[in-house]
């Protein structure tokens, strides 16, 4: 018989349209139902303030320590560098995984909300632009942040969009890897 475990990892923002967010990270497991609350400023990105708890846990006293690390992700700016930070504040031998994990998610999708709330870009989805056009726009903020505004060395300048995995062209998704045939491969090969 096949065992299947499963972790979620959820991430919520509360927006009140003032100078903060309130930023809240879970994940949850058969093991593990740890929560992280974050204050983060809109204008700078900073953390003001952090703070966790481990409701459930593998071990109910020693996993507890590894809360006190939360409060040093206070002051740290959400931009270059975070997930590092992250990782030497909440991590090691003094930490946990498990909280390194639902703290870089927390972060990352504020990264994507605090582009979008500093720049309006949704509000106004694509202001009449065509997709290219509203690629365009957003280029110089957006560069190189996904296959969308990926900028190869070569083609400074140029368009640069190649089809999404998933699209209409390859629209064949499996809960497993499949190997490439040799045809495939070559043309895979090709591309590169």
């Amino acid at each position: 018989m096949t065992k299947v475990l499963e972790r979620n990892v959820n991430v919520k923002i509360f927006d009140e349209r003032g100078p903060t967010l309130r930023v809240q990270g879970s994940l949850l497991d058969v093991e593990h139902s740890f929560h992280i609350e974050l204050l983060v400023e809109v204008e700078t990105g900073r953390i003001l303030q952090a703070r966790a708890e481990m409701i459930k846990r593998p071990y109910p006293t020693l996993c507890l320590p590894a809360l006190a690390n939360v409060i040093r992700l206070g002051g740290e700016v959400i931009g270059p560098g975070i997930n590092r930070h992250i990782t030497e504040r909440l991590g090691g031998a003094s930490g946990c995984v498990h909280l390194v994990e639902v703290a870089q998610s927390a972060v990352r999708f504020t990264a994507t909300y605090l582009i979008d709330r500093r720049t309006g870009m949704s509000e106004e989805g694509l202001g009449g632009l065509s997709e290219r056009e509203h690629r365009q726009r957003w280029l110089s903020l957006l560069k190189n942040t996904c296959q969308v505004f990926r900028i190869d060395e070569l083609e400074v300048g140029l368009p640069n969009v190649r089809e999404p995995i998933g699209s209409p062209i390859s629209n064949s998704f499996s809960s497993r890897p499949r190997s490439l045939g040799r045809e495939e491969e070559r043309r895979d090969a090709s591309e590169v």
